[in-house]
């Protein structure tokens, strides 16, 4: 089978709209989550959120064309553009009808959809923009129509696992032949109040409205919930053969995935279901869980995650879970749901660029339950060879990833 590479990467995050103002966040400890001020948030229980820095829509779009897309719509064409860059994609190296673009969404559809719905229930007021921009599938269809890409297109929804899904699913087109080229990962935002007041109701929120940047605190006893975040991250995944053919640098490689699912509940996880897409994963990569360098946790700061997956760890790796480093970006991302999967491998690939380990901020409080190594120090320097990445979704959907620095096959 194809080995599948990863050759461009694109962010825009609250972290910064770069990929490398997003790894310096990462590595900063820096938070991107602030106050919501907009109309329809100050009587909510939470009042904050992770919103995109740096963001400037006219770098992409003239006024017209950002009117007819949702916020997700535009993340993933900006996102897009910095991995078409990076990935040096030109139409003479290749026929873009046999480039791919499967990206997730799950939430921005109903992000979008709120002031339309609000416009027609108080005004009985309608608008023909409103299926276009709002279908969960539009993310993936502006990419398509922004760059001519013309193969396989389509929106994959597995609410938080989403893009690790989408990123498997385009490995595993790759390596059985079937694709070249893939544009991928996921772009989401969940900022509507309506949205944003269903959240609330489901009682998954932190109410730290006072102290945004430290609200949202991953496997630490005194976490009281997730806080809801916006962003892209997109990835140029190709055959070895069509890379080296372009002469197209390599910046890792996916190695492994999985996908289970708990068939249990809707919003109580549980850790067999993890553990086995871990242990499956592990095992696509024909390797064990001592030759893991790193995990790049789901890590959402809610009380049932947390614990659940630091369960599903121990029942992965035994005793040798607590030799394994364990980290959540999440603190300073908040939760992009169908976005966090991609992000998460796109600073997967750059810690493997620069051998270094981005540390799990806002840790505060010893859990007797969360007890494993979260790098809570800061960054910390480490051979790496391997990273997993785990997704766990609402409705039992679980999703891992295994991705390797590169190196090619010596006779």
């Amino acid at each position: 089978m194809e080995r599948v590479v990863i050759t461009g990467t694109g962010v825009v995050s609250p972290l910064g709209c770069s990929v490398e103002a997003f790894w310096d966040g990462l590595l900063g400890g820096r938070s991107g989550v602030v106050p919501i001020g907009e109309e329809g948030y100050a009587e909510l229980p939470t009042r904050i959120g992770a919103r995109l820095a740096g963001y400037d829509e006219r770098q992409y779009f003239d006024a017209k064309q950002a009117r007819r897309m949702s916020r997700s719509s535009q993340m993933a064409v900006a996102a897009t553009t910095q991995a078409v860059a990076q990935a040096g994609l030109t139409p003479q190296q290749f026929d873009y009808q046999e480039v791919a673009v499967i990206i997730a969404s799950s939430i921005g559809g109903f992000a979008a959809s709120d002031s339309f719905f609000k416009n027609f229930y108080q005004r009985r007021a309608s608008n023909p923009l409103i299926i276009p921009i709002s279908m969960n599938s539009a993310p993936s269809s502006n990419v398509s129509i922004r760059f001519g890409f013309q193969g396989p297109m389509m929106t994959v929804d597995a609410a938080c696992a989403s893009s690790a899904h989408a990123i498997g699913y385009c490995y595993n087109l790759i390596r059985t032949g079937l694709l070249e080229i893939a544009v991928t990962g996921g772009s989401d935002c969940p900022f509507a109040p309506g949205v944003v007041a269903a959240w609330c109701a489901l009682r998954a929120l932190s109410e730290r409205n006072d102290e945004p940047a430290t609200a949202c605190r991953p496997f630490s006893a005194d976490r009281d919930g997730l806080v809801l975040g916006e962003g892209a991250g997109i990835l140029i995944l190709e055959s070895e053969t069509s890379a080296k053919r372009r002469g197209a640098t390599i910046l890792a490689e996916v190695v492994g995935y999985a996908a289970t699912s708990d068939g249990y509940h809707l919003t109580q996880p549980v850790p067999d279901g993890p553990a086995r897409a871990m242990r499956r994963a592990l095992k696509d990569a024909h390797i064990g869980p001592e030759q893991i360098d790193w995990i790049n946790a789901h890590g959402t700061a809610t009380d049932w995650n947390d614990k659940t997956e630091t369960a599903a760890i121990k029942l992965l790796a035994g005793e040798g879970a607590k030799d394994i480093p364990v980290v959540s970006l999440k603190a300073g991302l908040g939760h992009a749901i169908a976005a966090s999967a991609a992000l998460q491998t796109v600073a997967a690939i750059l810690s493997l660029r620069d051998q270094i380990v981005p540390p799990t901020s806002n840790y505060r409080v010893p859990d007797p339950e969360c007890d494993l190594d979260y790098v809570i120090e800061g960054p910390r320097p480490k051979s790496i060879q391997r990273v997993l990445g785990n997704s766990f979704a609402f409705g039992g959907s679980n999703a891992a990833l295994v991705i390797a620095g590169y190196a090619p096959e010596t006779a």
